[in-house]
């Protein structure tokens, strides 16, 4: 994709997935350049809900959600999957592309087996919009991605070949080697042509997810009339009736939210 062609959408929409230690805030931060996410490793101190950070890659506006990881530590699955599919409601209206992070080396049962529950969130559709980040691409030891990618066993060669937006190998050791975050953007820009310029939407979700999905956005979209509402209200200046005025000369304010409330103020 040249770079003329990148203006096709302001705002870069990326939403990371993955199991805990993975590096998922690591690659955040790295994509950012700056330490928006928490990598302390303790139990205590994980990513435990979806927090949203924005920035810029060459001069291109980029927001990204960190998630929880979806091997079960401490919380339950379900309400992991929960948090995930509430923060969605930050990213109206979808992500353009799902970052899966995982470390360098074959795919383990755990891997297949958060695999099966991305599908099962999100639809066999996500893989559409899928790119494979690989951490510790230090190990790399000189070796070219695509040899390393070759001779890895047929499951991970198979699941790669799944997902629309290819591999991206990152080493978050060396933040200042901005190469491989230009290489992702590249990456990104690319999918989201193959995918029509489009995010993903609600349209792709299973139908249960689809109807949690569609009630959490009218209940969204009902807040932000009901707040742009109260917003246009005039303020109403009353005259103060009180029979013993007050000595300081104050009056009473009343708007339409405080009304609502039951609150008055003075000024």
């Amino acid at each position: 994709v040249q770079q003329n062609e990148r203006i096709f959408f302001r705002e870069v929409r990326i939403m990371l997935l993955g199991a805990r230690g993975s590096g998922k805030s690591s690659s955040g931060n790295t994509i950012l350049r700056c330490n928006a996410f928490n990598t302390d490793m303790q139990l205590s101190r994980v990513t435990q809900f979806c927090e949203r950070a924005s920035g810029s890659i060459n001069d291109r506006p980029v927001a990204i959600i960190d998630t929880p990881g979806l091997n079960k530590i401490n919380r339950m699955e379900k309400e992991v999957i929960r948090e995930i599919m509430k923060s969605i409601s930050l990213y109206k209206p979808g992500p353009h592309v799902f970052l899966l992070v995982q470390p360098v080396g074959n795919l383990t049962n755990e891997d297949k087996n958060i695999h099966k529950l991305i599908q099962n969130m999100f639809g066999k559709n996500v893989w559409n919009y899928t790119v494979v980040l690989f951490t510790h691409g230090d190990r790399l030891e000189g070796k070219m991605p695509n040899d390393v990618i070759a001779s890895s066993d047929k499951d991970l060669r198979d699941f790669i070949r799944t997902c629309s937006g290819g591999f991206v190998f990152f080493n978050n050791k060396n933040m200042g080697n901005f190469e491989q975050v230009t290489k992702l953007l590249e990456k990104i820009d690319a999918l989201v042509a193959i995918n029509g310029r489009s995010c993903y939407k609600t349209s792709f979700y299973p139908s249960s997810e689809r109807k949690i999905r569609e009630k959490q956005e009218k209940i969204l979209e009902e807040r932000q009339e009901e707040i742009a509402r109260k917003e246009r209200e005039p303020y109403i200046l009353l005259p103060y009736t009180n029979p013993t005025p007050k000595p300081d000369g104050r009056i009473l304010l009343l708007t339409p939210r405080s009304i609502f409330r039951n609150n008055l103020y003075l000024i």
